[in-house]
């Protein structure tokens, strides 16, 4: 019966020691790796450090290597870069560490690339064919997309409705928004002067390939436009008036257009800071002989969030002294 006790505690105690050789109790990683950017794109410099709250490093020998190949032996806590592999590709990185007592901790990380993109789509106000892209409307509409582009292997990419799609605002993780196959987002934008940062982390159902792509959703001003409506070719979108317009004829019609607004805005015309309509057109027509200007204004309004855009264009015509001027 002693002998029993005893063969038990000397299994015991050879198991603490395997225990102690590899790892240290608790739970605690003894030798953690740093990789930044976390998650890497095809061909991208990553920084690796090695780090250990348990371990004095500078007191241990590290060694480090990629893919088989020694890279780094010495002491301390030095970064090195190592360079990502294609899509996919698999880049190994050991860590090994060695105390001064000669216990060897090790620690492995695997690199596979993955290609993530964010499409950003707000839902702003603009002429119809407006070519330009679209600016962020404050408290607007905005669509994110994300583009991922995981491969188990280059050449064999996975299907995005397979992936697994992790939305965040800030740090806070979007849990109605996330989850498979879920590459779009709809979001209301933040107010003028705050910044919403949008990320989205993609993985693949076997958790083993990750990408992630971030962006910063910044809302801008609105602006007011006045275009020339030819009654035979249309308004002429190419060209705005923000300076002066020399008026051919007695009369011409100008296009009011509001940009970047939430919602469609309401127009308001002056003509010499006297209220003169609130079409989207207006016919301004020359009187008599005479010559002058006359100064054309627009204020553009977006009621219910209380943002105004203005502008104004000098209208010159007539050719003799004594004449009227007034809009239509």
């Amino acid at each position: 019966m002693i002998r029993a006790v005893l063969l038990i505690l000397i299994l015991l105690s050879s198991v603490a020691s395997v225990a102690n050789a590899q790892g240290i109790p608790g739970g605690t990683e003894p030798v953690s790796v740093s990789i930044f950017p976390q998650y890497p794109r095809p061909f991208q410099t990553v920084t690796v450090s090695p780090r250990s709250t348990l371990i004095d490093l500078s007191a241990s020998t590290v060694r480090v290597s990629v893919n088989g190949t020694n890279v780094y032996e010495g002491s301390g806590t030095q970064s090195m870069s190592v360079r990502a592999g294609a899509l996919g590709e698999r880049t190994t990185i050991i860590v090994s560490v060695t105390d001064p007592s000669g216990r060897v901790y090790t620690k492995q990380q695997v690199l596979r690339p993955a290609e993530v993109s964010l499409v950003l789509e707000p839902a702003s106000t603009a002429h119809p064919f407006y070519q330009g892209g679209g600016l962020v409307a404050s408290e607007g509409r905005v669509r994110l997309i994300a583009v991922a582009d995981l491969r188990t292997a280059p050449g064999t990419r996975l299907p995005s409705s397979s992936l697994v799609y992790t939305w965040r605002l800030g740090s806070r993780v979007l849990t109605d928004a996330s989850g498979i196959g879920k590459s779009t987002f709809v979001a209301t934008a933040p107010v003028r002067y705050r910044n919403a940062d949008i990320s989205v982390t993609v993985t693949s159902p076997d958790n083993t390939l990750v990408g992630e792509a971030r962006t910063l959703v910044s809302a801008v001003d609105p602006i007011a436009r006045i275009y020339r409506n030819d009654p035979l070719l249309g308004p002429n979108f190419d060209v705005a008036l923000t300076d002066r317009f020399s008026m051919p004829d007695t009369e011409a019609t100008f296009r009011a257009v509001g940009y970047f607004f939430a919602v469609p805005p309401t127009f308001a015309w002056t003509v010499n800071n006297a209220t003169n309509g609130t079409d989207k057109d207006i016919t301004v027509r020359a009187t008599g002989n005479g010559q002058g200007t006359a100064r054309l204004g627009l204020t553009t309004t977006e009621a219910a969030a209380r943002r105004t855009a203005d502008t104004a264009v000098i209208v010159d015509f007539g050719k003799t002294t004594g004449f009227g001027f007034f809009g239509l």
